[in-house]
């Protein structure tokens, strides 16, 4: 099981750096495999996610292929979303939060699918 999570936790790292979000690859691996509620996975995600995020913005940065002003527009709403998701997460069963991550997955699967390039 060891060289599995290493496996997991390197290809999420690798999808994160390129932009892909590992937390859909992390996510999957802790819940469907190791078998974990959705809210501990939510919160090895986010913590996996800050060493990743900080190492793939000093590249960005490096390589000067950031754009600040349209990044400020959006993390305006994304950081009221966070904070609403963070307030829902206890309040819905695990059973729905399944669902949602999987509809979610779904939707993204076929969304990806029917994509031309």
């Amino acid at each position: 099981m060891h060289l599995l999570s290493y496996l997991a936790s390197l290809l999420a790292g690798l999808c994160g750096a390129m932009g892909f979000g590992s937390g859909t690859v992390l996510l999957l691996y802790l819940t469907a495999v190791l078998q974990l509620d959705p809210q501990t996975a939510q919160g090895i995600n986010l913590l996996f996610f800050l060493p990743c995020a900080a190492l793939s913005l000093a590249v960005y940065c490096r390589d000067n292929d950031l754009s600040f002003r349209p990044a400020l527009r959006l993390l305006v709403w994304t950081l009221p979303g966070a904070a609403a998701g963070f307030l829902l997460l206890p309040l819905l069963p695990v059973s729905v939060l399944r669902r949602i991550f999987g509809g979610f997955l779904v939707i993204v699967a076929v969304r990806e699918g029917r994509r031309k390039n």
